[in-house]
């Protein structure tokens, strides 16, 4: 009778940890194809925000940043229309706070970030802007949290490669951004002022979100999907 206990107690063990895998499995997908998709969305913004800078002849093509959220949500929306109704494992709803949480500290602080720089440039004068040139560090801050969210992401569905991604990524882009290099490459090679570049709309701000979306997200997401196959 205790043997006949032992084993149903290991068999629901078993069951236990087979559907906690299968959801892992199934979350896996969910999210590979979230991944690909925003990545898709944030690759094509960059293109879109680098014609307006450069054609305008102004930074102004940036507030479509803005706009990059709720086209990432109609998307998902559609895409994942006949799952609405399922049920959401325990798996599936720590990926999804984890995103949420990333959604609403990058949008405040994009708002908050793009009223302070407005606010410093008509407090400032234009040589004190050339020094202040590029105001608070909105991409590069939003790409590390980016990298946080992926990496908490792997974490959470036991995929070592997409913690590394997002590490890395996160860090990388990071540094490039946050800490002027792409900025010092440039005006070592054209010999101007940084804020004359980026009032002309010449920046590398659209160029290093391409290059972290295609590597932090689409790859990943390409990669994530294949393997809960």
């Amino acid at each position: 009778m205790e043997e006949n206990k032992n084993l149903t107690a290991e068999r629901s063990l078993e069951i236990i940890t087979e559907q906690i895998e299968q959801s892992r499995r199934t979350v896996s997908q969910s999210t590979g194809q979230a991944l690909y998709v925003s990545g898709l969305c944030t690759v094509a913004m960059s293109g879109i925000v680098a014609i307006v800078n450069y054609v305008s002849k102004t930074p102004l093509g940036h507030l479509l940043w803005l706009v990059l959220p709720f086209v990432i949500w109609i998307a998902m929306r559609n895409i994942f229309k006949k799952r609405q109704h399922e049920p959401v494992s325990f798996v599936g709803t720590l990926v999804g706070k984890t995103w949420w949480t990333y959604s609403i500290f990058t949008v405040v602080f994009f708002v908050l970030s793009i009223l302070w720089n407005v606010i410093a440039g008509r407090m400032l004068s234009p040589q004190q802007m050339n020094f202040y040139a590029g105001g608070t560090a909105i991409a590069p801050t939003i790409m590390l949290l980016m990298g946080m969210a992926v990496t908490m992401t792997g974490h959470i569905l036991r995929s070592r490669w997409l913690v590394v991604f997002g590490i890395v990524g996160g860090l990388m882009m990071f540094a490039w951004e946050g800490f002027g290099i792409g900025k010092a490459i440039l005006v070592a090679l054209t010999g101007k002022p940084y804020l004359e570049l980026y009032q002309s709309g010449v920046t590398l701000t659209c160029l290093s979100v391409l290059l972290f979306a295609f590597v932090g997200l689409v790859i990943p997401g390409m990669m994530l999907k294949k393997q809960s196959l």
